[in-house]
């Protein structure tokens, strides 16, 4: 049998994964749309975006670190965004709990 705190335990980490999931969805569909119309608008909402999610992100690297490869793809591709290149899509390793 499973003591309360194990159950906390789990529902924990099962938090963290889908927002760092959430952020890595979001930012992969802006990253697509700006692919798709290099606009400067679009421009601006894919460095909107990751600057949004990159402050949650890195909040959740300071205790959980194996989230950390998902925070550097994410500066990677603002870097990117901010020089007119062309961000890489965030790919990210995490696998869910059941």
């Amino acid at each position: 049998m499973n003591t309360i705190k194990d159950q906390d335990l789990y529902k924990n980490q099962q938090l963290l994964i889908k927002i760092v999931l959430h952020a890595v969805d979001q930012v992969n569909f802006t990253i697509r749309n700006l692919n798709k119309r290099p606009t400067v608008a679009m421009l601006m909402e894919c460095e909107n975006c990751l600057t949004d999610f990159m402050p949650v992100v890195q909040m959740i690297v300071v205790d959980h670190t194996e989230y950390a490869p998902v925070y550097d793809q994410m500066a990677t591709a603002l870097d990117a965004a901010q020089v007119h290149g062309e961000p890489a899509l965030i790919e990210c390793a995490i696998i869910e709990f059941n």
